[in-house]
């Protein structure tokens, strides 16, 4: 059977069968790495051999840096250290929609999860207000946020794998002097829109869960992110440090901090927490490294690459790829490692500006964060908002960011072509 409907057969089951049984990620993802191995004919002590090859790449590049971020992100929330960032930034960020949005990003990019963010912050944001409606713009606003911030910003299992596949040497500082004003810019219209919706002048400082001391800067609270800030350079300068091992070296030093200033109480705690959700973290993803790496070693970068360039223009075919990667399986991590898995066999990388590149696969990772998307339900749930409510407010502005994005990416593409 051809390799391209075998593909589009297994990325269908595994969106069907985990939205119907609610099955967690890796086993639909494991399962959709095995039936694709056995559907293309593969033997199946090769494919079993090439599943535990691919769980292994990802945990091998990115099971650290998922551990360091959640475990950093517990021993704040064990403290109550997230608090104390939302009270430091209100200092800066005057009105709740802006600092819902922007705590949102920032707390994302260390803990390298979306969803660990708004579990963190959801309950912090329920003390602004007890008006139903304003605390659910804010909860969107924090979700939004925190898919921004992981999305876009480098270091984050979705950035380091596609300088890892496509561009080792790339710069992250240029790549963040474009993809954080970016994103910066989308969460700050989302901050704009849900200001016109609603006056927040009654929320007033106290609402926030912790009252702040007049002059007071809690540096154990911001310690893990100045540190993993301050090494970026320590590491390239210093060290001369790969990608790879940059990003294990800053997030080692990130989690080493939150380790060394928490309370002695909640060490042991705040650790086997963080393991314990990292776990989680790591194991989807390495079911998408199982499932990239079996497509990988197939026929299909050939025979996709065949079709769509006969059918789509070239500066479309990463943009295309990552959207229905991202409508079957609904995970940004997942979609990343998946695209690029599938392009890093085919001549495509080598025409497209790196950091075309890179924003058209993330463009298109973010265009249908719909019924497969698990921060979808999540905010289903957690705002009680229907259906169509929570397309209009979470997947709406997704699919606009992934257009404004991959037209920018076209832009630098047409502005700066490889030569």
């Amino acid at each position: 059977m051809n390799t391209i409907l075998i593909f589009i057969i297994v990325m269908v089951a595994i969106s069907v069968i985990g939205f119907r049984f609610r099955l967690p990620p890796f086993f639909t993802l494991i399962g959709g790495a095995i039936a694709f191995g056995l559907m293309i004919g593969t033997d199946p002590d090769t494919v079993f051999q090439q599943v535990a090859l691919g769980c292994a790449s990802i945990f091998n590049s990115l099971g650290i840096p998922i551990l360091a971020g959640s475990v950093i992100a517990k021993y704040l929330s064990e403290q109550g250290f997230i608090q104390q960032i939302v009270s430091d930034l209100k200092t800066l960020l005057k009105r709740p929609p802006t600092l819902s949005g922007i705590a949102g990003y920032l707390i994302a990019v260390p803990s390298t999860c979306p969803i660990t963010a708004f579990i963190i912050l959801t309950p912090v944001i329920e003390f602004f207000t007890s008006d139903e409606r304003k605390r659910s713009l804010l909860i969107y606003l924090v979700a939004i946020g925190s898919v921004l911030g992981v999305a876009y910003v480098y270091p984050t299992p979705v950035t380091y794998t596609l300088f890892d596949a496509f561009a080792p040497d790339y710069s992250p500082l240029t790549y963040n002097l474009v993809a954080i004003p970016l994103s910066l810019l989308f969460i700050g219209s989302m901050i704009w829109y849900v200001r016109r919706q609603c006056d927040f002048a009654d929320i007033t400082h106290e609402q926030i869960g912790y009252k702040r001391e007049e002059g007071t800067f809690h540096l154990r609270a911001w310690a893990p992110f100045l540190v993993i800030l301050l090494a970026i350079p320590v590491g390239y300068l210093l060290l001369n440090l790969t990608h790879a091992g940059l990003l294990q070296f800053i997030m080692i030093a990130g989690m080493i901090t939150a380790v060394a200033t928490a309370r002695q109480d909640i060490r042991w705690s705040g650790w086997v927490l963080g393991a314990k959700h990292a776990g989680v973290v790591i194991f989807d993803i390495c079911g998408a490294g199982a499932l990239g790496y079996i497509i990988q070693q197939s026929t299909f970068p050939a025979d996709a690459s065949i079709l769509l360039a006969s059918s789509l223009p070239i500066f479309l075919f990463p943009f295309v790829l990552a959207a229905l990667i991202q409508t079957a399986q609904g995970s940004r991590i997942v979609t990343s490692y998946l695209t690029a898995q599938v392009l890093a066999t085919t001549v495509i990388p080598s025409m497209i500006n790196p950091l075309a590149l890179f924003l058209m696969i993330i463009g298109g990772a973010g265009l249908i964060c719909f019924v497969t998307d698990p921060y979808f339900w999540l905010l289903h749930r957690t705002t009680g908002d229907d259906v169509k409510t929570v397309f209009k407010r979470y997947t709406v502005p997704q699919v606009l960011f992934g257009i404004v994005t991959y037209l920018v990416a076209l832009l630098i593409q047409f502005l700066m072509p490889v030569r």
